[in-house]
């Protein structure tokens, strides 16, 4: 027990021992608070309080506060909503918002979208600076208003019916369909540019985010959200069938006989070259070589030339008095004047004069008609197509169809004449002149008189020749009429002769002349008809025989009824 005694006196020593080694640092940490530190605590609360109190009661916009770039700090409202209407309208005269869509970038000018800037709205967002939110956002927004970096935004009302114009005048170009790809030739390139993919986008979304820029008075740019669709690719093959072909001459406009259609080159490359430089067809242009050929007759040239030259002028007569007929001849011209050919063109006789009715004011008058002369709409209209027919000849214009009557005619020489019939027989001819012609015709004083201008390429004249080949001699043929006394005679259908001609043009060039067949004419004979009396005087009747000689040498008998 001794041991264990010894042992609890050893503990007690020692916890007394730690007891008293311990009260020392217990009075360590008691220290106290330095005055200036307590004053500046109190001077921070206070001014905590103050600025609380500051922020909570100040009545106007708080200070170093700025409508976009217009200060209105220390303002109350109705000062800035005066200094606003004074000072925001430079801000957005020569602003304008800018759209890009795709690739391409479309500016409004702000000054047509902005029927004026809301004031009171912009002054309500000046005096919402540091009233919105817990007392320590409040505080912090009045600090930072203070320091010159809390800016409220400005606000603005839209012009509707302005937006709505710059809109669509935008759409209208943007809004797009997949585009064909182009090509320019050039002298000895043809560029091929790729085709550009279609563009749409929502027009509704883009009008309501601009509504709200320009409330805003926002003009950063903005990028439009598109949908692409795919570009078509290069069709070689298609440009080849475009592309490739002789030169066009300049041509004359139909309509008014001034306005010169330009001419164009001739164009040709090698197919294959170009697929293998288009590839992949992956870049946006490639450049072709092409070989070009220049137009024999251009614009320019065209300009100086044009009409300037009779080529051929030609009349025939007829008889006015026949008016029926004279007024066909004279509708007839009328249709065919002023008419224009184009290198290549093909006149219609029957096309241009159309239907010969009498709704389109012909009348009736002789023509022939299986071998008879009858009265049909439009008789007469022959004599037009012939003259015209004459001229072209003369003119060295390369006739497609022609056709002769079936008996000679008096105002045309044999092999000249060109009859027609509508549906049936036509007068045609092409222009095969490097320049246009004109035709003119006119009717007037007993002639039918047609001209051809155009142009005239060289000292050429051409005349005609007609050779007769055969000339069938019409016989007298005589028919018994027993209406009329033994000797009386009647001559129902007087003769005409008919020949087989060939007609040639003489063409005489630099002095070099040469003979071209025009046409080979064939043209009937008519047989004089006479019909001879063979009824008997009464036998109770004594008669007289008077016999006359005429001045050809026949001799006519004539019965007489003394009676009568």
């Amino acid at each position: 027990m001794g041991i264990r005694a010894n042992k609890r006196k050893e503990g007690t020593h020692v916890a007394k021992h730690t007891a008293r080694a311990a009260a020392p640092q217990t009075g360590k940490k008691k220290k106290h608070v330095p005055l200036a530190v307590k004053i500046l605590v109190g001077l921070l609360a206070a001014l905590l309080i103050a600025l609380c109190g500051f922020t909570y009661l100040y009545p106007n916009i708080f200070p170093g506060v700025t409508v976009g770039s217009i200060p209105v700090g220390s303002m109350s409202r109705s000062a800035a909503a005066d200094t606003i209407g004074d000072k925001s309208k430079p801000l957005y005269q020569d602003a304008k918002l800018s759209l890009t869509i795709y690739e391409t970038t479309y500016d409004i000018p702000v000054r047509d979208v902005l029927e004026s800037v809301d004031e009171e709205q912009s002054v309500e967002n000046a005096y919402a600076v540091g009233r919105t939110g817990n007392p320590f956002v409040r505080m912090w927004d009045v600090i930072k208003a203070a320091l010159g970096k809390n800016e409220a935004q400005i606000a603005a009302q839209v012009d509707d019916d302005g937006l709505t114009k710059a809109l669509e005048e935008i759409v209208s170009e943007a809004l797009t369909e997949p585009v064909e790809p182009s090509w320019e030739i050039g002298t000895d390139t043809m560029t091929i540019h790729a085709g550009k993919p279609g563009v749409q986008f929502d027009t509704d979304a883009v009008r309501s985010l601009l509504e709200e820029k320009i409330r805003l008075m926002d003009f950063a740019p903005y990028e439009v959200s598109t949908e692409l669709t795919d570009a078509p690719a290069i069709d070689i093959d298609k440009i080849a069938e475009e592309v490739i072909g002789d030169p066009v001459n300049a041509t004359v406009s139909k309509e008014d006989g001034k306005t010169i259609i330009p001419d164009e080159i001739g164009v040709q490359f090698d197919v294959e070259e170009a697929r293998s430089i288009i590839g992949d067809g992956s870049k946006e242009s490639y450049s072709i070589p092409i070989t070009t050929t220049q137009a024999k007759v251009t614009a320019e040239d065209l300009k100086t030339k044009l009409f300037k030259d009779t080529l051929a002028q030609t009349s025939t007569s007829l008889d006015e008095s026949n008016t029926a007929r004279t007024n066909n001849v004279r509708l007839a011209a009328a249709a065919i004047n002023g008419t224009i050919l184009n290198p290549g063109d093909e006149f219609s006789y029957n096309g241009v004069v159309g239907e010969r009715t009498e709704a389109r004011g012909y009348k009736p008058a002789g023509a022939y008609s299986g071998g008879q002369v009858i009265e049909e709409f439009g008789g007469g209209v022959c004599q037009p197509s012939s003259t015209l027919y004459m001229a072209v000849l003369r003119a060295d214009l390369e006739v497609t169809e022609r056709h002769n009557h079936s008996f000679t005619v008096a105002y045309t020489p044999l092999g000249e004449d060109a009859t027609v019939d509508y549906g049936t027989l036509d007068f045609r001819f092409k222009n095969n002149t490097d320049y246009p012609v004109k035709i003119l015709a006119e009717q007037t004083g007993g002639k039918m008189i047609m001209t051809i201008i155009g142009t005239k390429t060289s000292d050429k004249t051409v005349k005609t020749r007609t050779e007769v080949l055969e000339t069938y001699t019409p016989q007298t043929i005589e028919k018994k009429d027993d209406t009329m006394m033994v000797g009386q005679t009647r001559v129902d259908t007087t003769p005409i002769t008919g020949y087989s001609t060939r007609t040639y043009k003489v063409i005489t060039e630099n002095g070099k002349t040469t003979e071209v067949l025009a046409n080979s004419s064939t043209y009937v004979k008519r047989d004089k008809v006479v019909y001879v009396g063979t009824k008997q005087p009464a036998s109770s009747k004594t008669t007289t025989s008077t016999t006359t000689q005429s001045a050809a040498g026949q001799t006519t008998t004539a019965a007489t009824d003394e009676n009568s």
